[in-house]
């Protein structure tokens, strides 16, 4: 997606149709012009590959063909170039995955953006898995340990994973009777159940006070 980033460091990495010229291409980093200078010499350099090599040479720009120092005035940002690269043919970066997209370098971004063949990470929050664009729905919707899923007892919204964690807790969840009565009682409501209508529910007589041990 940052192919034609202009602040990325050298020339365009796009897979041309056709083989770039010499007029179209930077001597430094054997990639397309970006952000093209032009000498006073006649040769093109990207613009940020001039900028390191001054870095590196002490604020001097020496020409990479003809080793000529070149002054602040003797360089110029070269538009009507820099327009014809945007311009040239290329094929998506995905073009190994099977993406039969072509177009101009100007437009690869947008393209990008679509392209139903570009690697991106899962939507859902926490998960980090990255896969085709065109996989995206299936993975988000139905395979993503992360996706949001509702508990079918309570409606509360949870995460796939943490699906057996919910239903230890869960106060909606039908359990059969601890008394082993055969009923079948929410979470909730098994405390209320067990005092006041489980048939198996052990309660001692009504005279335990005076001592009958009866039950």
């Amino acid at each position: 997606m940052e192919c034609l980033n202009a602040e990325k460091f050298g020339g365009y990495d796009a897979h041309f149709l056709e083989e770039l010229s010499d007029e179209h291409e930077c001597p430094i980093c054997k990639m397309a012009l970006r952000k093209p200078i032009l000498t006073k010499c006649g040769h093109r350099l990207c613009l940020s590959c001039s900028e390191e090599m001054k870095k590196r040479k002490n604020g001097v720009l020496i020409c990479p063909l003809d080793n000529n120092n070149l002054k602040p005035d003797q360089t110029f940002r070269d538009k009507a170039i820099e327009r014809a690269v945007l311009q040239l043919k290329v094929k998506c970066n995905n073009f190994l995955k099977n993406c039969q997209w072509t177009g101009e370098l100007k437009a690869i971004n947008n393209h990008l953006g679509s392209c139903e063949y570009q690697e991106v990470e899962c939507l859902n929050e926490q998960c980090s898995t990255l896969l085709l664009r065109k996989e995206l729905s299936d993975h988000t919707e139905t395979k993503c340990i992360y996706r949001l899923i509702t508990c079918q007892h309570c409606n509360q919204e949870i995460r796939f994973c943490e699906k057996q964690n919910h239903l230890e807790t869960c106060e909606s969840l039908p359990l059969y009777c601890v008394n082993q009565c055969g009923m079948k009682i929410l979470r909730k409501e098994m405390s209320s159940h067990i005092t006041d209508s489980c048939a198996n529910t052990v309660i001692p007589c009504q005279y335990f006070y005076v001592g009958c041990n009866f039950k």
